[in-house]
């Protein structure tokens, strides 16, 4: 399915191209946001619209590459190899049955938030090819387009539509891809305020301000708490030492943009040895209920939440996606089908939980259903 890009410009070519001025890019997608709000009071409030990815935009990173690999570290050294031997390379063209199953997970995700009364925006055709190339400029061949992943596009802090850069270099500007989604919900409301983090650095072990929508978790009241992985105790002091994601500076920026506002920003660390993205490990459930494994926070949560019950995850159902789960409301998650105990304990919770087949998607990628998922309408009724 890969596309390639025409590079060679001609007098001619840029005439025509201005003559036939085209504004749409992915026909369609602008249309899905009609009649959409943008507004999320936590992570917890009743879905309401959502983005999701896209299972045409799958090509291969080189998980060697130094910022892939700061992520990566942690996954199977036999998938590790897998990925560099087909970086560059579509996931259909390299394992069909992969990719049937991870384009059968996203479906029913979708399904799942469709059923739970949320509208989904998606694009599930092949983009074009300025959008497949975009970052292979300065990463070379290897470093094509990755949208399957749609909470990487950015994050909604009440109705400030924020787009971020992740640190993985292919999917840092996975969001050209969703342009047209963003230009649409932001016309459709009058009150949306559509901003974005800085630009990255275009270098292997340098990122700038970083910070990935992954290292979010929203809470009431305002707050949002930033978790930065580090793979040692020792090296919260030291902030040259890498994090699994995003860093400090990143945090620090997201404080001042969001401070106007009437947002807080705090920050926290974990370990980077159960996974490298806050949102993987640490599920918020509901006003007083979080999720997240005995060991994994090295720092305490911010006073006003650092008493709420925890239901302790099994590492062994962290390798599926159990710490991924999406909340549809306060009442009920969506959660992989596989992570059988962390269900039971939700549901003895009185939690409903509708289970979604995305264990596999989450054993290859590292990235369940929340990193699929971009919330942009989240609001009581």
């Amino acid at each position: 399915m890969s596309q390639s890009l025409e590079v060679e410009w001609t007098e001619e070519r840029a005439i025509a191209a201005l003559e036939e001025n085209q504004q749409i890019m992915i026909p369609g997608l602008r249309e899905q946001a009609a009649g959409q709000r943008v507004y999320v009071e936590h992570e917890y409030a009743q879905l309401k619209g959502v983005i999701l990815g896209n299972p045409e935009s799958m090509y291969l990173p080189d998980p060697f590459h130094p910022s892939w690999y700061t992520s990566f570290r942690s996954l199977p050294r036999e998938k590790l190899d897998w990925m560099a031997a087909n970086r560059g390379k579509h996931v259909r063209d390299i394992d069909p049955e992969l990719f049937e199953k991870m384009s059968k997970g996203l479906e029913a995700l979708a399904d799942t938030y469709r059923q739970a009364g949320a509208h989904v925006i998606q694009n599930t055709t092949p983009p074009p090819a300025e959008v497949i190339n975009y970052t292979s400029g300065w990463l070379g061949q290897y470093g094509k387009h990755w949208a399957f992943h749609a909470q990487a596009f950015g994050e909604t802090f009440g109705n400030v539509l924020l787009n971020f850069h992740e640190t993985q270099p292919s999917i840092r500007y996975n969001c050209v891809e969703y342009v047209e989604a963003f230009m649409g919900l932001v016309e459709n409301d009058p009150e949306a305020v559509w901003l974005s983090m800085p630009d990255p650095l275009p270098l292997p072990t340098a990122f700038g301000a970083a910070l990935s929508p992954g290292d979010i978790r929203i809470f009431p009241n305002k707050l949002v708490v930033v978790g930065h992985g580090v793979f040692n105790r020792a090296d919260i002091q030291d902030t040259r030492k890498p994090r699994s994601s995003g860093n400090e500076l990143g945090a620090e920026v997201l404080r001042r943009i969001l401070k106007p506002f009437g947002w807080r920003v705090e920050q926290i660390y974990f370990d980077a040895n159960y996974g490298y993205h806050i949102d993987t490990l640490m599920p918020v459930i509901r006003e007083g209920l979080i999720a997240v494994n005995e060991n994994v926070l090295l720092t305490d949560l911010p006073a006003e939440i650092n008493d709420w019950e925890r239901i302790n995850i099994d590492p062994d159902e962290y390798v599926i996606g159990a710490g991924n789960s999406v909340a549809l409301s306060g009442q009920a998650q969506a959660v992989t089908a596989g992570a059988t105990s962390y269900i039971k304990d939700l549901e003895s919770r009185g939690v409903d939980v509708v289970p979604v087949p995305f264990d596999d998607v989450y054993h290859f990628t590292g990235s369940g259903m929340h990193c699929a998922t971009f919330s942009y309408w989240r609001e009581e009724d």
